[in-house]
């Protein structure tokens, strides 16, 4: 998926188109309307890598669910991966996916952690450190979404429930992990740009945090157990809570608490105690990190600051 990406979209195509692995793979290029000379490096690829590059140009904007929708209804693959236009794959990654999802039939589906770039394409780190893991249902539910989206590849047979209204990669995953576990490769095969232009993360975080609330809500209740549904929606609220500490937009907090406590099957007091324990957790990490980070300063040692920590 690609709009006004020119600086990024050679370096995300020649990285798939240029992977070293045993299978057939076509690559569908969703470019939404682009204005700024985004389809020019696209068609100048086509002519190099010929017919495993399809380019189809939106004549309008459709927005990036509808670009997704249209991208996945034409795949006709037995896997699928989704790669954002500002992102990028490192060598080796698709081999060691398509070898994961093989050797394990009820593994739905297989993401890697990713190092974290700015616009220019500089280091800043890397995505996550959940490591070599296997994520279930309530797993995911309980932690929250710490999973690179342009690192996934999954069987095309568990991707079709899902499509339908506006929704964002939590909620997609979601749904993969109801139909068998999520593997995850600790070691970083993808490159994520940080807050690039164009990041609805960046432009539009409260419509973000609408569809991050429907896509918890989206699990049927009768497959997750009260536990996991109640840490949950708390992981959300810590979240909430954070964002508003930083925005000191103390309304955020008091609008979504409504909504969770509403809701949550523990009741208020034990709500508000998994809460604080959340918070407690968080702010362990983030000052465990900060001693470790000065630590390799003075040791002269790097230490990758890690985007979504769990």
């Amino acid at each position: 998926m690609t709009y006004n990406q020119r600086a990024y979209i050679e370096t995300c195509l020649r990285s798939i188109l240029d992977q070293m692995v045993d299978a057939d793979v076509r690559v569908l290029v969703g470019d939404d309307g682009s204005t700024d000379g985004t389809g020019d490096s696209i068609r100048a690829l086509v002519a190099e890598y010929g017919p495993r590059l399809v380019h189809l140009r939106r004549e309008r904007n459709l927005g990036p669910f509808a670009n997704l929708l249209d991208l996945l209804l034409r795949a006709e693959g037995e896997f699928i991966a989704r790669v954002d236009g500002d992102d990028y794959w490192l060598p080796g990654k698709l081999a060691r996916q398509l070898a994961y999802l093989r050797r394990y039939p009820d593994c739905s589906a297989v993401y890697t952690s990713a190092l974290t770039v700015d616009e220019r394409g500089r280091a800043l780190g890397v995505f996550n450190d959940l490591g070599d893991a296997k994520l279930d249902l309530a797993t995911l539910l309980r932690r929250g979404n710490a999973l690179n989206n342009s690192s996934v590849l999954y069987r095309a047979c568990h991707g079709t429930g899902w499509q339908a209204g506006e929704q964002i990669d939590y909620q997609i995953h979601l749904w993969l992990a109801r139909h068998g576990w999520l593997g995850h490769i600790g070691e970083p095969l993808a490159g994520y740009r940080v807050n690039t232009q164009g990041s609805l993360v960046l432009s539009a975080n409260e419509r973000v945090r609408t569809l991050y609330w429907q896509a918890i809500q989206s699990v049927p209740r009768a497959l997750v157990r009260d536990a996991d549904y109640a840490r949950g929606i708390t992981d959300f609220l810590r979240r909430v809570c954070l964002r508003a500490a930083r925005t000191r937009d103390w309304s955020l907090l008091r609008r979504w608490a409504g909504v969770v406590y509403a809701i949550s099957p523990y009741g208020a007091l034990r709500t508000s105690l998994l809460l604080a324990a959340n918070l407690v957790r968080t702010l362990g990490r983030l000052v465990l990190a900060h001693l470790g980070r000065a630590l390799g300063r003075a040791t002269g040692r790097r230490v990758p600051a890690v985007l979504y920590p769990h």
